[in-house]
């Protein structure tokens, strides 16, 4: 959205935003005090402030943090130029160059021409500050971290019955089992009277169709077997941190009313299964919800149809630790997606939305196939393994791609000025679409329009690396002389070289040559 929020807030909520990750809570001791201390003391020096924490990181680290909390990752030009600009400053000054990053971002939107690249982020980013002083100001949000000292003992089981049970559980950790379909319904009622650190847990089991909304207190964690058409509701139980469909036979089942701060996820499966889940509006809307995949591996799909930010953990189970857990992610609201875990993952993401996909600390390796159904510009930031992310860029998204670690292999089509890193290992990077309905077009009227034009490779080790180019159709190959290379190696600009080899080449031909040591 448009700039909505200027003067001591917009500083206050910027600095929240990058700086610590979050908003700050109501009231004068949190929110309150820091705009007193801008207008008081100025924003430089509550900048300051806020940057002083980070002392100890490199210039490198803080570079990459700053640009991912904007929303500008990838972006390895970027990156090292901010981590140059830290080193020449100070990192003394870190919270200064924050806010000014954020106020430069913010007045992005509607950029033309080179900055129109950073349009799409600006409007995330004062989405985000909108966000933060929206939850800020709101006096549900006041209040303070409190821990309780924890009981010692053991817990109890507890068995429901087909009929209204209204249960207590013990001071510890107690489980709660309804495992046969009928015993867990609406009319229940479970207190789990804990304070143990792991908090009680329902286990059950619903029967195709089944709707069930049970009224659950002091419960943690919940584990649903559900067959096709299966509902639990969440909306009398906030308590809930982890919600898992388990074991699923296979068909639709849906979670409403789910808690904003639960993991919410399917393990052990037996079939595809397609879960739905919707969460309840969080204070903070663009607080991150929480997927986890564990032995998941029967081809599913998870829907969540309203989220902004999606976070998707790949774990192991119970089974081998050979097990990839593979799952289809539905996000049609979704703009930015974090993977990570060390569990291999198989997944699908689509989504019209989905600005960036970060699986920069993702450990085991990615089979990622990202589906965008809009024309949103794509940054996407491999792990540390071997990844294979292949992107169909159909709808024309430019995608700006950072590979990461390991030996990954890159599949994307060629329908827009995408911009890859390949980062350390050998890497196989495959460009699709080359000719064709829908192919780019280099634009040659002048330097800018090739720049913003050009498919864009770095990092690209000749003889470790493989780039392989690819038509819906053959496209023959030119085979230009020698005298003919060294001709478009000695063109003035890059520019002219272009334009000579296009020349050289001919229609709907293919033509590699060398310039400025690059090729």
């Amino acid at each position: 959205m448009p700039v909505q929020i200027t003067g001591a807030h917009a500083t206050v909520s910027m600095l929240s935003r990058l700086l610590l990750d979050r908003p700050l809570r109501y009231g004068p001791n949190s929110y309150g005090y820091q705009v007193a201390a801008v207008e008081a003391k100025g924003a430089n020096a509550v900048a300051l402030e806020f940057g002083s924490v980070y002392a100890p990181r490199s210039e490198a680290y803080l570079s990459s943090m700053l640009l991912e909390r904007l929303g500008l990752l990838p972006s390895p030009t970027l990156q090292a130029e901010l981590a140059n600009y830290l080193a020449a400053v100070g990192k003394a000054n870190l919270g200064v160059v924050a806010l000014q990053l954020g106020q430069i971002l913010s007045g992005l939107e509607g950029a033309t021409g080179d900055l129109a690249i950073y349009a799409a982020a600006a409007v995330r980013w004062n989405d985000k500050v909108a966000a933060a002083h929206a939850y800020s100001t709101n006096p549900a949000n006041v209040g303070f971290v409190t821990f309780d000292s924890f009981p010692t003992g053991t817990g109890a089981t507890f068995e429901l019955t087909s009929d209204a049970d209204t249960l207590k559980g013990t001071p510890y950790e107690d489980v709660f089992l309804a495992m046969t379909p009928g015993q867990l319904g609406s009319a229940d009622a479970i207190n789990g009277n804990g304070s143990s650190p792991n908090g009680d847990t329902l286990k059950a089991t619903l029967a195709a169709g089944e709707k069930v909304t049970p009224t659950l207190r002091g419960i943690s964690s919940v584990f649903v077997t559900a067959s096709a058409g299966a509902q639990f509701g969440a909306e009398k139980s906030p308590e809930i941190r982890g919600l898992r469909l388990d074991a699923a036979p296979g068909g639709s089942v849906t979670f409403t009313g789910v808690p904003s701060q639960a993991w919410v996820g399917i393990q052990n499966s037996l079939a595809g299964t397609a879960l739905t889940v919707h969460f309840k509006a969080p204070a903070d809307r663009m607080e991150p919800f929480q997927l986890s995949l564990a032995d998941a591996t029967g081809a599913d799909e998870i829907i969540v149809p309203d989220v902004i930010a999606l976070r998707i953990a790949s774990m192991p189970g119970s089974v081998a630790a050979t097990t990839v857990n593979n799952a289809r992610i539905t996000a049609a609201a979704a703009e930015e997606i974090v993977l990570s875990g060390n569990q291999a993952l198989t997944t699908t993401i689509t989504g019209a939305h989905v600005e960036v996909i970060n699986a920069r600390t993702m450990q085991a390796a990615l089979d990622l196939t990202f589906a965008t159904t809009g024309a949103t510009p794509i940054g996407i930031l491999g792990g540390t393994a071997a990844d294979r992310i292949t992107v169909n860029d159909a709808s024309g998204g430019r995608a700006a791609i950072d590979a990461g670690g390991g030996g990954d292999t890159f599949t994307i089509g060629a329908h827009n000025a995408h911009s890859i890193t390949l980062g350390s290992g050998a890497d196989v990077l495959i460009i699709t679409c080359l000719a064709g309905p829908g192919a780019w077009a280099l634009g040659l009227a002048d330097t800018a329009a090739l720049r913003r034009s050009a498919i864009e490779v770095t990092d690209f080790v000749s003889g470790t690396e493989q780039l392989r180019l690819a038509a819906a159709t053959p496209t023959a190959k030119a085979a230009p002389s020698g005298a003919q290379l060294a001709s478009i190696a000695a063109s003035a600009s890059l520019l002219d070289a272009a334009a000579l080899a296009s020349n050289t080449a001919g229609a709907n031909k293919a033509i590699a040559f060398g310039y400025g040591g690059d090729t």
